[in-house]
């Protein structure tokens, strides 16, 4: 499970940041300048608060990013204590033209989508608050902390939250862009269960947003709509009681070709109508993952059913499967937090990454072309490559996701239960050295391009694209709503940034475009 292939399987994509198209920006002396005098003018009023190089917080903080893609050199860190604090900082930034980013847990592979050359950058790891409401129903949690943080603390209660599978994903950049958990297919998406937010607009206003009231359209948008409409400084969010849970699964080695076959059929099984995708109460990662410089190959299955079933059956053909286990999860019932914290090991710095999204449905020859693509093309390039892998997890998203999902009624993503189950792909590569970067970003692409067009050709396309693992080429919004969340998105972007400080300033995964 520590291999780099199953971390690469394991962590959410986004993409490319938008540059600001003002003349005045096109110079680096000019962006150097502006972002020089909001740090100067943000010292001034929050002195413990902006951290200057080559000061030891600001390296630790610009630096704690998971993608060495996305290490940039911002013109000083600003820490926010609180949303009031922000929404100050905000006019400051604002009012000396100079470009932003905000940056929650790190995970974004994104240069300039949580870091800044020559700008602020926004460190929200000040904002972790964490409380219940009286009858313990909601959670008020900040966006500057982590997922297993958050899980430690709900467990003394009994309780869990619709959050990240991985421990150290952030709890921001997870449910602004969807969030997939281990409860969705009861849940839905992890901004599902979310019944506000706490905001700081571009004007640097701070308002709660709610489905009803005032900013009911800003409460939709924040569904899934990533950073395009402000920065959101807490997430208020359902609780359910949850203690125990099957955790099972292992990373096997994959170098068998008979046994590669053996873990394609147990996930297609797994896929087909009345296998355990049908049940509501299981969540399955299946990953294929390959070091083409030394032939290495691992197949990965990491199972989670909540609950005391020691024996869950929707995973039987997996726990059926038979060779060298390179490391195993537990095949235990345990505490429902073992497995994000287990996975919490897996998250390493010190890489480049990138991650794309293809989703398609649950027929074998789509599962079988994702796979066969994969190895078609990265084998050939990454066996040139030093230090790279890549990994192909195959993410389920069962009609009953989705119908929970479509009962919350508020999510930009808008998928229509009728079209049914279906496979959210994830593509993860990771490299070491600079010089690589076009040409995995050119693989990248490709692989993507050709997984679409032989799925399509076959009727088993799903026009779906994930923000959360989308690669810097992609355009999520066009596919959310089947293209009609788009203008609706734009809209409340015009309502709640007129002058476009946001669009032009803030830097995004993925822009309204």
């Amino acid at each position: 499970m520590k291999s780099q292939s199953v971390i690469l399987g394991l962590m959410p994509l986004l993409a490319i940041a938008r540059v600001p198209t003002d003349s005045v920006f096109t110079s680096s002396a000019a962006f150097a300048q502006s972002g020089a005098r909001a740090c100067n003018q943000l010292a001034s009023v929050y002195p413990n608060d902006v951290f200057l190089p080559p000061s030891d917080t600001f390296r630790a903080e610009s630096t704690a990013i998971y993608s060495d893609t996305c290490i940039l050199s911002p013109s000083c860190v600003f820490e926010p204590s609180s949303a009031a604090s922000l929404g100050s900082a905000i006019k400051i930034i604002k009012a000396a033209r100079s470009r932003f980013a905000v940056r929650s847990g790190g995970h974004m592979p994104v240069p300039g989508a949580q870091s800044v050359q020559s700008g602020v950058m926004i460190s929200l790891s000040k904002l972790n608050t964490r409380s219940l409401n009286a009858d313990k129903t909601i959670a008020s949690i900040g966006p500057g902390q982590v997922w297993a943080d958050v899980y430690t603390w709900l467990a003394r209660y009994g309780l869990a939250v619709n959050g990240g599978r991985y421990g150290t994903v952030g709890v921001g950049g997870l449910l602004v862009g969807g969030g997939i958990s281990y409860f969705s297919s009861t849940k839905g998406w992890g901004c599902d269960t979310i019944v506000g937010y706490e905001v700081v607009l571009a004007d640097g206003s701070v308002i709660e947003a709610r489905a009803n009231g005032r900013y009911a359209d800003l409460f939709w948008a924040l569904h899934g709509g990533h950073n395009n409409f402000g920065i959101v400084t807490r997430f208020d969010t359902k609780t359910f009681p949850v203690t125990s849970a099957y955790i099972g699964g292992a990373a096997w080695d994959g170098s068998d070709v008979s046994f590669q076959a053996e873990f394609i059929s147990a996930f297609e099984s797994y896929m087909a109508p009345g296998g355990g995708v049908d049940d509501p109460n299981v969540a399955i990662s299946a990953i294929i993952g390959l070091t083409p410089s030394s032939g290495f190959k691992q197949l990965t299955s990491i199972q989670f059913a909540p609950g005391t079933d020691a024996k869950p059956v929707a995973f039987e053909n997996f726990t059926a499967l038979n060779a060298p286990i390179i490391q195993a999860l537990p095949d235990a019932v345990l505490p429902w937090t073992t497995l994000p914290i287990l996975l919490e090991q897996l998250g390493e710095r010190g890489s480049r990454q990138i991650y794309s999204s293809v989703s398609f449905y649950p027929d074998p020859r789509a599962i079988r072309i994702a796979n066969e693509t994969v190895v078609e093309l990265a084998v050939p390039v990454l066996s040139r490559i030093a230090n790279s892998s890549i990994a192909l997890t195959y993410q389920p998203v069962s009609k009953d996701w989705l119908k929970a999902s479509k009962a919350s009624g508020n999510n930009v993503l808008d998928l229509d239960p009728e079209l049914g189950t279906f496979i959210a792909g994830l593509v993860t590569i990771t490299w070491s050295n600079a010089a690589d970067d076009a040409i995995i970003n050119i693989l990248t692409e490709r692989i993507i391009r050709t997984i679409e067009l032989r799925t399509r050709a076959l009727g088993l396309y799903y026009p779906f694209i994930y923000l959360n693992d989308a690669s810097p080429a992609q355009k999520p919004f066009r596919t959310y709503g089947g293209g009609r969340s788009l203008p609706k998105l734009q809209a409340i972007r015009a309502k709640y940034d007129p002058d476009r400080f946001l669009e032009y300033f803030l830097g995004h995964g993925f822009s309204l475009e």
